[in-house]
């Protein structure tokens, strides 16, 4: 049987989609705009992320806020689609870890869930759309663990690697 995993704690309260908007791609000449096994190396892919700290409750609650939006505006590789997305889910935190490891464990996997989320929708809105269904690629949100963030700027002016990232928080904690 499956166990929780330690992010078990998160309580996710309500998903809200602020904005969805999928036009199709209609290529001229012999350029396929065919979404059956889309490759994405190339394609113009933007992020944005935003989240708060609150209290409900006596308990630290989290709104997060992810929108996506593959542009298709002359810049990089054409997508079968061009996508706008926006989502907010609310969390609340009631597990026993520290304040800064808390908000990156919310941020982190209510950014995962999120984003599967978005990509549910849109597999679902675009298998009835003209360019055929189109699954977006896989992500990894560590590298928006509010943590990594604050040492990314205190390690450097300018945004440094992940590994950097990662290496000044070691250093930090020794």
């Amino acid at each position: 049987t499956p166990k929780p995993s330690s992010a078990a704690s998160d309580v996710y309260k309500r998903q809200v989609y602020g904005e969805l908007s999928i036009v199709p791609y209609m290529p001229e000449g012999d350029e396929s705009s065919d979404a059956d096994g889309f490759d994405w190396a190339g394609v113009k892919f933007d992020i944005a992320v935003k989240y708060d700290e609150l209290e409900r409750d006596g308990r630290p609650a989290y709104p997060v806020f992810l929108r996506i939006r593959v542009p298709n505006n002359g810049e990089g590789k054409k997508a079968p689609y061009a996508i706008t997305a926006a989502i907010m889910g609310g969390f609340v935190y009631s597990g026993d870890k520290s304040k800064e490891d808390a908000l990156d464990l919310v941020v982190v996997n209510g950014l995962s869930i999120l984003y599967s989320s978005l990509r549910e929708m849109i597999l679902t809105t675009t298998s009835r759309m003209i360019n055929g269904a189109l699954y977006l690629p896989g992500a990894n949100f560590m590298d928006h663990a509010p943590s990594l963030r604050n040492v990314v700027k205190k390690a450097s002016p300018k945004k440094a690697p992940l590994k950097q990232a990662l290496k000044a928080k070691k250093s930090a904690a020794e």
